[in-house]
């Protein structure tokens, strides 16, 4: 007899709880895959992909303090309930209204700046960011919806809703069933920029994508209206913001957090991951648009990347709940940057190497950049299934035996601002050699990113060692 426990661990009392969170996780995943498809596309196609690196570090990062700072002053006067709503809103109303009102109409909306762009050309990827500011905005919005919405709002009530035993059982399904978010995104996408299906190219498409986020964004409120007011009470998922509220503030909070050795780890883990994965990307974004340059082919293929990264993700998931149960959590936390870092260092081989690499393989019919776009299709496949199944899993857990002050103010500033130092340190190195070095491109400069890129991953492997014994001091 095949022992299903052992492969879907959820008990009876758990069944409910288990749907719901786990279909709001679906469209969280769903509207974060298919931004990312959407908001890499716009950047990508219409300003560049060097751009990115300025977006994240000028636009990203200063978007992302600000949006730790207005959750904090509201989780003083508002239940988590209110402000899951008002950030769901926020974000799904800014897609909808650039689809229909601003993309047709960008003409109208964006400014000319190369008449100072030209007196400063050290600044000249700041300026097109300002100059392109819908575009830029709409970037900001895609990436803070992974930050705040993912990391940050649904973690925090699933950390309410489920205790250290059932979040071992549960944690890697709830990653496995939030692939078929993005599977949707994926398959949807191939289907919005089918050209057959468009009259207005891009436009029809971006029309086509953002009314099916609309859509999603209204059940997600709905289901989590189900789960506060039907499955669990108020007084479970708020219970933490009416402590905090007494006992600690944003300034005070933050002090707090950076003075506790165990949160600081947890935050370096995160940071290395945006740090590496951030690297990494960025040049294979770059070789991506040379091959993809029509927007719409660019998303489509984008498209085949979230149908495929979402398979893999499943596979990783079905077993990833029986495997954390035999394994520690140390072995766990180290998976993901064993399964970066090799695959890192086959697509910075390929991509520095590529005429090398086609000579000592002659039979590969693919012309050198090809390949290196292949290579890092399933490097970003690899290094994704592994992340939402072992790394976000750790993490998540490693939060739950704290105290509650920690639990909601240090999650909030490791999650969200750790999140987004990480990505825009590898930003910080982008930019300033781009802007630095005439004429230097993503491409050309990953002999350098391929260092920076090692030595980030030297620092993970030390990162998971230390927390891992704090870790066990804490569960022990």
């Amino acid at each position: 007899m095949i022992d299903i426990y052992k492969y879907l661990p959820v008990r009876k009392e758990e069944f409910s709880k288990f749907i719901v969170i786990s279909l709001m996780m679906v469209l969280i995943v769903f509207v974060y895959s298919i931004q990312r498809i959407t908001k890499d596309t716009i950047v990508v196609s219409y300003m560049g992909a060097e751009l990115i690196s300025t977006i994240k570090l000028y636009g990203v990062l200063p978007a992302a303090i600000l949006f730790t700072l207005i959750y904090t002053k509201l989780s003083s006067v508002l239940n988590k309930t209110i402000i899951f709503h008002l950030f769901n809103l926020l974000f799904i109303g800014y897609f909808v209204l650039f689809s229909f009102v601003i993309f047709p109409n960008i003409q109208d909306f964006h400014i000319d700046l190369s008449a100072v762009s030209s007196q400063f050309p050290v600044f000249r990827y700041l300026f097109v960011m300002f100059e392109d500011w819908a575009y830029s905005l709409y970037y900001i919005y895609a990436e803070l919806w992974g930050s705040l919405m993912l990391a940050l709002m649904f973690w925090q009530i699933a950390n309410q809703v489920f205790k250290i035993e059932e979040a071992k059982r549960l944690y890697p399904l709830f990653g496995l069933v939030a692939q078929i978010g993005m599977l949707m995104a994926g398959q949807l996408t191939k289907i919005f920029t089918n050209q057959s299906y468009t009259v207005n190219g891009w436009q029809d498409s971006l029309i086509y994508i953002n009314s099916s986020v609309a859509i999603g964004g209204v059940v997600l409120s709905l289901l989590f209206w189900i789960l506060s007011n039907v499955l669990v009470s108020n007084e479970v998922i708020n219970a933490e913001t009416k402590k905090s509220k007494k006992k600690i503030g944003f300034l005070e909070g933050l002090k707090y957090v950076f003075t506790s050795k165990y949160i600081g780890l947890i935050a370096l883990l995160i940071l290395c991951y945006g740090f590496s994965i951030n690297l990494v990307e960025g040049v294979w974004k770059a070789q991506a648009r040379m091959v993809y340059p029509n927007p719409q082919d660019y998303a489509g293929f984008m498209g085949v990347l979230q149908t495929y990264t979402g398979l893999v993700c499943m596979a990783a998931m079905l077993t990833g709940s029986y495997i954390m149960r035999i394994i520690s959590w140390r072995t766990a936390a180290l998976l993901t940057p064993m399964i970066i870092v090799i695959t890192g260092i086959i697509f910075f081989v390929f991509s520095i190497y590529q005429v090398e690499i086609m000579q000592l393989l002659p039979f590969l019919t693919l012309v050198p950049i090809v390949v290196a776009v292949y290579a890092g299709l399933i490097q970003n496949i690899l290094s994704k299934a592994t992340k939402y199944a072992f790394f976000d899993a750790t993490k998540e857990m490693a939060y739950i035996p704290l105290d509650e002050a920690l639990k909601s103010k240090g999650k909030a500033a490791a999650d969200v601002i750790g999140s987004r130092v990480g990505k825009s340190s590898g930003a910080v190195i982008q930019w300033v050699m781009l802007s630095a070095i005439p004429g230097a491109t993503l491409v050309n400069l990953s002999p350098i990113f391929f260092g920076v890129f090692l030595v980030i991953m030297v620092v993970w492997f030390v990162a998971v060692f230390m927390l891992a014994k704090e870790f066990n001091k804490i569960t022990n």
